[in-house]
């Protein structure tokens, strides 16, 4: 019976064919684990009354309960890539403390795993992954700003891979060839072994490490814009400070698997 329900839900079960955990986990079965010590009766005609009589009279701990994001056990960049993509944005070598640099990477960590669902969602009817899945993901998931300039940077890494030519050239990386700091082919790797889609194309790998790299010089950015050159180095305290008032970025950023648009940790 759990079974029947579990087909019923909002996720269509991918979960079976894609036994990676890194992306796809049933929703039924994390409503199960996070509603432990609650009776819930799927046979009662008053299932509606049961859940509701159910539901804790705390808010946080109603908010404690919600779904939250599967961790991420490899991320496809490395600390030092990462710090390479804040020095271009930044302009500086220590504008960002080590621990800033490794939250910055958990964060960007929930925006990847957004987007790389939402276009798998995408990719199931023609079990292939190309850059108008990624493209149409990023807008679904980003507000209509980040999206736009995520997209803008993708367009032109791609059309920078596609006017490079001569030997010397095609000797470099693709990450080279496209002017990006993070690693194209870690992230192919990464869409590959969690399976987004059974075909992944080289421009989606392209469209996707783009959008990762150009939302972290956003995220960087705007960090420094907030704490100003006094409190520089920026810490990892200053750039939670930062997403949680930012309206773009507090709600793409956050654990929970719900996503939050348009407020920010205040509710504003």
């Amino acid at each position: 019976q759990a079974g029947f329900y579990a087909s019923l839900s909002l996720d269509s079960g991918i979960a079976a064919r894609y036994p990676c955990r890194s992306l796809r986990r049933s929703s039924f079965d994390r409503l199960s684990q996070n509603q432990q010590g609650h009776t819930v009766s799927f046979s009662s005609r008053n299932g509606s009354w049961d859940t509701v009589s159910t539901l804790p009279e705390d808010a946080t701990d109603w908010v404690a309960k919600c779904p939250i994001l599967p961790e991420l056990e490899e991320y496809p960049w490395t600390e030092q890539e990462l710090r390479e993509v804040v020095h271009k944005a930044i302009g500086s070598d220590d504008a960002f403390t080590v621990e800033a640099v490794r939250r910055l990477s958990v964060l960007l960590g929930r925006a990847l795993v957004r987007i790389s669902r939402e276009a798998q969602r995408l990719s199931e009817l023609h079990k292939r992954c190309t850059r108008q899945e990624v493209q149409s993901a990023v807008r679904l998931v980003l507000s209509w700003t980040l999206a736009d300039k995520c997209i803008f940077s993708a367009v032109r890494a791609v059309s920078l891979h596609c006017m490079s030519s001569g030997d010397t050239v095609r000797q470099l990386g693709k990450s080279a060839r496209c002017g990006l700091s993070l690693s194209v082919a870690r992230f192919f790797r990464w869409m590959v072994e969690t399976r987004v889609s059974v075909r992944v194309h080289d421009f989606a790998a392209v469209y996707l490490t783009t959008c990762v790299e150009r939302l972290a010089e956003e995220v960087a950015g705007r960090a420094l814009q907030a704490a100003g050159i006094i409190c520089y180095p920026i810490t990892a305290e200053m750039l939670e400070a930062s997403v949680n008032n930012d309206t773009e970025l507090w709600g793409l950023l956050q654990v929970y698997e719900h996503l939050i648009c348009g407020k920010n940790a205040n509710g504003q």
